[in-house]
């Protein structure tokens, strides 16, 4: 938790995060009057701008919400995705691909929950129909959908791969999307910059300009610490 909260805080709120935080680069600080760990080996860094940030604060929400069709706009903006981009497409393949992610868990629980969406319960015909259906989907992000990764964007996976890999010791079910949502919320409610309201006023109400309740009641619960759970 600690290591989740110092990395969050690089990444979204100091704009300068360590790439390769390791077990080997984290050290518990005897002093603990003088914070909890300490980081070293800063040959792997990266810098954020500022609008980097808060479009990674609105791709966690949407992401921790499975509001697909607000994250395809928050990868454009990223410039992961081109402006002109097939949605259609788009979408039922980020739901794939994305929605077994946050449930975390790591690689297994993640190759578990994609044999489950794509029928392959081990008999030979779901095996057999599971597996084309899948590299059916794979040429159509090879071929059809040309998205980009930033260099940043690169180092940010690495660290949340690194990371990952090390909470997943001590917690099999682990998953940093929905870990970090009390972080994210917090900011949410404290930040009275702009760019940060109208991502609250997002979170908060629907297209059709109504008040959710349940998102509601998850940012707050999510402030106060409560890890959200995805279902």
């Amino acid at each position: 938790a600690v290591g989740q909260e110092c990395f969050l805080t690089q990444l979204l709120q100091v704009g300068f995060f360590h790439a390769d935080p390791h077990p080997g680069n984290i050290m518990r600080m005897n002093d603990q009057t003088k914070g909890k760990i300490a980081l070293i080996d800063f040959g792997l860094v990266a810098s954020l701008q500022q609008e980097d940030m808060d479009q990674i604060v609105n791709a966690i929400i949407h992401l921790a919400n499975k509001d697909y069709t607000a994250l395809v706009d928050d990868f454009i903006s990223l410039g992961i995705l081109p402006p002109d981009c097939d949605r259609p497409k788009v979408i039922p393949l980020m739901d794939k691909a994305l929605s077994p992610y946050v449930k975390g868990g790591g690689a297994k629980k993640y190759e578990e929950e994609l044999k489950r969406m794509y029928g392959m319960d081990g008999s030979a015909q779901g095996s057999v129909g599971g597996f084309q259906a899948m590299t059916q989907d794979a040429l159509t992000v090879l071929n059809d959908i040309p998205f980009t990764i930033p260099p940043y964007f690169a180092l940010i996976a690495r660290a949340v791969v690194t990371l990952e890999g090390v909470a997943l010791q001590g917690d099999p079910n682990y998953g940093l999307i929905m870990e970090a949502y009390p972080f994210v919320a917090r900011k949410l409610l404290r930040d009275d910059r702009p760019e940060i309201q109208q991502a609250l006023q997002d979170v908060l109400y629907s297209n059709g300009g109504d008040l959710s309740t349940a998102r509601l009641s998850t940012l707050l619960n999510g402030a106060l610490g409560v890890v959200a759970k995805s279902k």
